[in-house]
């Protein structure tokens, strides 16, 4: 299933978003290891995880910028 096949079938009221770059509170890169990214939420944890799914989406940033600019222009 596609990443927009899902947001269709569950709803827009159903999504939100975090930008992790806005709520990273550590960013390490080691060249054997990748990357480690540790970030900051406000979800709520429950017994079983988190109150809501949290997924990892990674974007091309000038197309996110490109999309934003051309809402904001509307």
């Amino acid at each position: 299933m596609k990443m927009s096949e899902l947001i269709l079938a569950i709803g827009d009221d159903n999504v939100e978003f975090q930008n992790l770059d806005q709520s990273a509170i550590s960013l390490d890169y080691h060249h054997k290891k990748g990357a480690t990214i540790t970030f900051g939420t406000t979800m709520s944890i429950l017994p079983e995880g988190t109150k809501k799914l949290g997924l990892v989406l990674w974007l091309e940033r000038d197309a996110v910028k490109a999309a934003v600019a051309k809402e904001q222009a509307q």
